[in-house]
């Protein structure tokens, strides 16, 4: 078998994971009303920004500071929007892992921040 075989077995597998199936399970819930996902995408490009703001010395604008800072305590009281954020945290590590074992086998240097 192929690497690329193994990489669409591999698909295959993270579609049947437990994170894949609970992430996706909170996603097709979200996406049936537009305001909650809407919110979710703009906490998520405002923890973006945030971050990239950091990683090159800056600062957020106070104005998306304060919005970031008043949105996360509505999204994680919601058990759905925070179940979603949740899963999709878990999914992403899942992934990240796998990243590693991959770039590992490779020998390429893909040494992420902690």
């Amino acid at each position: 078998m192929n690497v690329m075989e193994r990489a669409k077995l591999l698909a295959d597998d993270i579609r049947d994971s437990a994170e894949y199936k609970i992430f996706a399970q909170y996603k097709e819930e979200l996406e049936q009303e537009e305001g909650a996902m809407a919110l979710i995408k703009e906490f998520q490009r405002l923890q973006m920004a945030a971050q990239l703001s950091a990683m090159s010395g800056k600062q957020l604008e106070s104005d998306d500071l304060q919005r970031l800072n008043q949105m996360a305590p509505l999204l994680y009281a919601d058990p759905r929007t925070s179940g979603y954020l949740l899963s999709q945290m878990q999914l992403q590590k899942m992934m990240a892992d796998v990243l590693q074992i991959v770039t590992q086998a490779a020998d390429l240097p893909m040494d992420f921040p902690m």
